[in-house]
C-alpha cells in the first residue's frame, strides 16, 4: 500500500500544478522583453561597427533572453543568425547580417516600423535528426510552413547537441530529399533532453517523461517564444506550461497516444490479478485522467492515421482530431513499369529497435528457408535502417549474429545495411520485390508506403496503419478505395503472429497467416499476379499519400490559424 499511495500522491502532487497552470497567466514574462533592451543592443553594436566581425555576447537574464531573442528573430534580415549555441550558455549574439545595418536593424525592432508580419512556428521535436517517419513529417511540415508565406519562420526545438545545423540540414537533404531556405530556420537547441529519455526513468516511467518534458518545454520556452507552437513528437505534458507562459495556439501531431484504452483494457483482463497489477492499473487509469487534462489546451489536433485519430477522439473529447496523413514523398517513388522485372529480394526499411520486431523478421525468414526444397528461389533479405545511438548499433551486430549463428542463415541470403543515403534506399526500393513491415500496432508506417509506390508487395503486419489504412483494397475502375478484399482489389498480404500482444483477444487472429507462411504464399505468385498487385497499391498511395497532398493538407491548419494567430499579435503590439 506504500508504494500506492507514493504514486498517487505523486500523480495528485502533479495534477494541482497542470491546474493552476492552467488558471495563470504570466505571458508577458516570457513574450515582454526588458525596458531600454534596444538602447542596450544598440550600444553595443555601436561599439563594433569599427569591427563588425567581433562577436558579442548579451545576456538579460534567464527570463529575458528568450523575448530578446524572439524580438531580435522578428527584426532580422537574417533569422538563421540566432540560432543559440549548443552548450549551457543562452546568451544572445548579434547576427552578422545585422551588425552592417544597425539602424535598420535596431528600428525593426519596433513592430510598428516593421515591414514584415512574421509568424515564429515553433515546432518542438527534441529528436529532429533521428531519420524517422516523424522527422520526415517535422522537415515537410517546416517546408510547407516556409512555402505557404516568405514571413513564416520556422524555429526548430531539439535536443541533437551532437549535430550542427549543416550537419542535420544535410541530413535532411539524404534522408527525405528536402531543400529548405536555411535563412528562415532558426535552431533552438535544449540541454535538458535527457529527462524525456525512458532510461532516465527505470520506474514510472510515463510520469517521469511526463515531468520531464514539462521541464523541457520550459527551457523551450524561456529560450524563445514562438507565436504558434507545433508539437510534431509528441509531448502533450508541456501543453499548460506552453498556456501558461505565451497564450498562443497549440497544433499537435500525433503519430500515436501516449496512453490508450488498448493499454488499460489488456491489463484490466490480464489473468494475474496481484496487488502489483492493480497498483499499476491505478497508475495508469490516473495518468490517462491527466492526459485526457492536458488534452483541453490543444487548438487544433491532427492524428497522423484511422488508428490514432479513433483513440485521440476517444481519449480528448474536448478537440476533434482530424487525419493528415504524413508526407510519404509517392511522386518521387512512383515507376511506371510494363511488367513485372525485379529482383529476387525482400527489403525491411525500419530504425533498428526491438519494437520494429526484426527478431521476427529473421526468424521467420529462417522457418521459411528450412522448410523450402530450394533454397536457390528464396529471397534475399535486405534489413535497412537508421541507428541513433551506439546501442542501436550494438542491435544491428546481435541481428546479424543471430541471423546468421543461432539460426544459420547464409551469408547470401541476409544483408544489413545502416544509415544508408536517400539514393541507397531509392535503389533498393526500386529493383526490390517484397517489402516487409512487422511492428505491432505500427500506427501508420511510411515505409509500408514507400514500399508500394516503389512497386514492391507488401507483407505487412495486420494491425493498426498498415490494415488500416494503407494496404487497403483498391477499386481501379473507379480510382477510389473498395469495400471488400478480394483478388481483384487485393493490395497487399498481411500476417500475425502468436508473439502478438493480443494475439489471443483479437477475434481474427486466425485469419491470418505467419511471416513464414507468407513467405510461401509470396513466392508463388506468378509475374503477372505480381504485377497487377503492384499497379493496384501504386495507384492507390499515389492518390493518398502523396507529399503534394500533406502540403494541401497542412496548408489547410495554416490558413486556420492566421486569424487566430492575427488576435493573438494585436494584444502583443505595444510589447
Amino acid at each position: 500500500m506504500t508504494a500506492l499511495y507514493t504514486i498517487a500522491q505523486a500523480l495528485f502532487i502533479f495534477a494541482i500544478i497542470l491546474f493552476a497552470l492552467s488558471r495563470t497567466d504570466l505571458s508577458a514574462l516570457t513574450l515582454e522583453p526588458p525596458p531600454k533592451y534596444r538602447v542596450r543592443i544598440n550600444d553595443c553594436m555601436k561599439k563594433i561597427e569599427s569591427n563588425p566581425t567581433k562577436n558579442v555576447q548579451l545576456n538579460f537574464g534567464a527570463w529575458k533572453n528568450g523575448a530578446v531573442r524572439r524580438n531580435m528573430i522578428l527584426a532580422s534580415s537574417r533569422p538563421c543568425e540566432y540560432t543559440n549555441g549548443r552548450g549551457k550558455n543562452n546568451r544572445i549574439s548579434i547576427g552578422q547580417s545585422d551588425k552592417l545595418n544597425r539602424q535598420e536593424f535596431i528600428n525593426n525592432l519596433v513592430p510598428q516600423f516593421r515591414k514584415q508580419k512574421r509568424i515564429l512556428f515553433g515546432f518542438f521535436h527534441p529528436y529532429c535528426n533521428a531519420g524517422g517517419g516523424g522527422e520526415k513529417v517535422l522537415w515537410k511540415a517546416i517546408e510547407s510552413t516556409l512555402s505557404k508565406n516568405d514571413d513564416n519562420i520556422a524555429l526548430v526545438y531539439t535536443g541533437d547537441l551532437d549535430a550542427s545545423v549543416d550537419v542535420i540540414l544535410q541530413n535532411v537533404r539524404n534522408r527525405f530529399d528536402y531543400n529548405l531556405d536555411k535563412d528562415r530556420i532558426v535552431f533552438i537547441y535544449l540541454s535538458k533532453r535527457r529527462f524525456v529519455d525512458s532510461k532516465m526513468w527505470p520506474h514510472l516511467t510515463l510520469l517521469g517523461q511526463a515531468v520531464g518534458s514539462i521541464l523541457l518545454t520550459l527551457e523551450a520556452i524561456l529560450k524563445c517564444p514562438p507565436d504558434v507552437w507545433c508539437d510534431t513528437m509528441g509531448y502533450p505534458f508541456g501543453y499548460p506550461i506552453v498556456n501558461f507562459f505565451t497564450k498562443i495556439p497549440i497544433v499537435t501531431y500525433t503519430h500515436y497516444p501516449v496512453i490508450s484504452s488498448d493499454m488499460l483494457n489488456k491489463l484490466k483482463n490480464t489473468n494475474s490479478h496481484n496487488l502489483r497489477t492493480f497498483l499499476k492499473y491505478c497508475y495508469w487509469k490516473a495518468f490517462m485522467l491527466a492526459y485526457k487534462f492536458v488534452g483541453s489546451f490543444v487548438t487544433i489536433a491532427i492524428t497522423n492515421s484511422t488508428w490514432t485519430c479513433n483513440h485521440i477522439k476517444q481519449i480528448w473529447s474536448s478537440s476533434e482530431p482530424r487525419i493528415i496523413y504524413p508526407p510519404c514523398s509517392t511522386e518521387k517513388l512512383i515507376v511506371n513499369d510494363s511488367k513485372w522485372n525485379r529482383k529476387n529480394q525482400a527489403v525491411v526499411i525500419a530504425q533498428f529497435r526491438p519494437e520494429k520486431r526484426h527478431e521476427l523478421i529473421i526468424k521467420s525468414f529462417a522457418q521459411y528457408l528450412a522448410a523450402t526444397e530450394d533454397v536457390s528461389e528464396s529471397p534475399t533479405l535486405i534489413l535497412i535502417g537508421s541507428t541513433r545511438s551506439q546501442e542501436d548499433k550494438d542491435y544491428v551486430a546481435y541481428l546479424n549474429k543471430l541471423a546468421t549463428g543461432e539460426f544459420k542463415i547464409p551469408t547470401s541470403l541476409i544483408e544489413f545495411h545502416t544509415d544508408c543515403p536517400y539514393s541507397a534506399i531509392q535503389k533498393y526500393l526500386k529493383e526490390s520485390s517484397y517489402g516487409i513491415n512487422a511492428m505491432w500496432n505500427e500506427h501508420f508506417g511510411i515505409a509500408v508506403v514507400e514500399y508500394i509506390a516503389s512497386g514492391l508487395i507488401p507483407m505487412v503486419h495486420a494491425s493498426a496503419g498498415p490494415l488500416l489504412d494503407i494496404v487497403v483494397p483498391w477499386d481501379t475502375t473507379r480510382k477510389e478505395q473498395a469495400k471488400h478484399n478480394t483478388t481483384e482489389t487485393r493490395t497487399g498480404f498481411f500476417f500475425r503472429d502468436k508473439t502478438d500482444p493480443d494475439f489471443k483477444d483479437v477475434s481474427d487472429s486466425n485469419k491470418y497467416p505467419d511471416l513464414s507462411e507468407l513467405f510461401v504464399t509470396v513466392t508463388n505468385l506468378t509475374d503477372e499476379e505480381k504485377f497487377s498487385l503492384s499497379k493496384r497499391g501504386r495507384e492507390c498511395v499515389l492518390f493518398k499519400f502523396s507529399d503534394m497532398k500533406f502540403n494541401q493538407d497542412w496548408t489547410e491548419v495554416l490558413i486556420q490559424l492566421e486569424s487566430f494567430v492575427r488576435q493573438v499579435n494585436e494584444s502583443k503590439k505595444n510589447l
